[in-house]
């Protein structure tokens, strides 16, 4: 067990110094938390200190922006430093202190800067660029403004940590599929580009009249073998105009339009954007934003621009004085449910507590929804590449055999 000296804050902001033995560092901390202290910097005397390094130049281009499990744990980090009782500028030191991730530190450290000069946090969060939604700026806003600025950091850590739960259980859903798809792919080029010239090279030479399914592979191989490079050079091309066609908005919303329409992918994309926005209508009106500012903001969380443009008519039919239900089904774009709930919060006046019930349900659907499409692809993907390797032996084997049966 170490003795580690370390400087503090108490619940009331005051300096204080001590030390206090632990079996490391972690376990410091959190001892010293549970007794109100706060740590500034923790240290064993016994061993050398290293001076924390900045992030350097790889580091900054393999991560260019905080992922969204360290943003919720910023959030976790500074709701409990806030609710025990200290200031803002104090709590930001330690997050600062406590945090393992380097760019973390810097970014904590650099928002503590602007704190200390005068700034809010909410426009220290807003001068990090793309570290901090438009979302997270404006909550931060509010509960500056309405003084609940711990609450709205707790809000913030919640909304961010379903959202880390949903990502994860989509890519653990699509990994498998993936790997698959991948594996068919190369194990094709492999086969056609190398392995079937050689195998059919004696067969060609041996007879003029080849099967059709032959004489397409051989076709094939030949296009990849002279042609692949080629076919490489315009596939990036092609990419690359594609996605600076989708950077700008024409393009992006035709491409949203489209991903809504393919079957079971649309479907899957639809109801994780109806979740998203339940969450987080219900996230804002919670912390007492505006509703009006509320869809403002998230119509740029809901990861599809054509369902955004929906989003601008229900925020147009708002300010003619209709109600959020009515413009709402009107668009046709979200599950009667949905807009039901919405209707009897506003009745209710519970319209925060109502619409995260529903998103806590649309997020479990759709987490099932998920599941069985990324358990039914791999099944596809099989049997297509069953199909291909069929494809490939009738190609081989049938001239072989028409020989025989010549030879006879």
């Amino acid at each position: 067990m170490a003795k580690y000296q370390y400087n503090a804050l108490d619940k009331d902001g005051r300096a204080v110094s001590g030390a206090i033995a632990a079996d490391n560092r972690d376990g410091a901390i959190s001892a010293l938390a549970a007794d109100g202290v706060f740590v500034t910097d923790l240290h064993d005397p016994a061993a050398p200190r290293q001076a924390a390094r900045a992030p350097s130049g790889p580091l900054l281009r393999l991560r260019r922006h905080l992922s969204a499990s360290t943003r919720a744990a910023l959030f976790r980090q500074l709701a409990t430093a806030l609710k025990a009782g200290l200031p803002l500028l104090p709590a930001l030191h330690v997050v600062q202190e406590q945090a393992e991730n380097q760019r973390l530190k810097a970014l904590v450290g650099d928002m503590a800067q602007r704190v200390q000069s005068g700034e809010s946090l909410s426009q220290a969060m807003e001068a990090q660029g793309r570290e901090f939604s438009a979302l997270e700026v404006s909550m931060a806003r509010v509960g500056e403004t309405a003084g609940l600025l711990d609450q709205i950091m707790g809000y913030l850590a919640e909304f961010a940590e379903g959202e880390v739960e949903i990502r994860q259980k989509v890519w653990t859903a699509a990994a498998y599929p993936l790997f698959v798809l991948a594996l068919a792919v190369i194990s094709i080029i492999i086969i056609v580009a190398l392995i079937v010239p050689r195998v059919l090279g004696a067969v060609t030479e041996a007879t003029t009249v080849l099967p059709w399914p032959t004489r397409v592979l051989l076709s094939t191989s030949d296009l990849i073998r002279s042609y692949g490079y080629l076919a490489l050079i315009l596939l990036a091309g092609g990419l690359w105009a594609l996605r600076a066609w989708v950077s700008r908005p024409p393009g992006r919303l035709a491409l949203d339009r489209f991903k809504l329409r393919i079957p079971v992918l649309g479907t899957a994309l639809r109801r994780i954007a109806v979740a998203r926005f339940a969450r987080t209508l219900g996230t804002l009106s919670k912390s007492g934003i505006q509703i009006l500012e509320a869809l403002r903001v998230l119509r740029d969380t809901l990861g599809n621009e054509a369902l955004a443009r929906h989003v601008d008519r229900v925020a147009a039919g708002i300010t003619q004085g209709q109600s959020i239900a009515e413009p709402l089904r009107q668009t046709g774009q979200f599950p009667p449910l949905l807009i039901q709930v919405i209707a009897m919060g506003e009745r209710t006046g519970r319209l925060d507590e109502l619409l995260l019930q529903t998103a806590q349900a649309y997020e479990k659907e759709t987490a099932a929804a998920i599941q069985r499409t990324m358990t039914i692809l791999p099944a596809l993907f099989i049997v297509l590449m069953a199909m291909l390797v069929l494809f490939v032996l009738s190609a081989v084997l049938l001239p072989i055999v028409n020989m025989n049966v010549s030879g006879m």
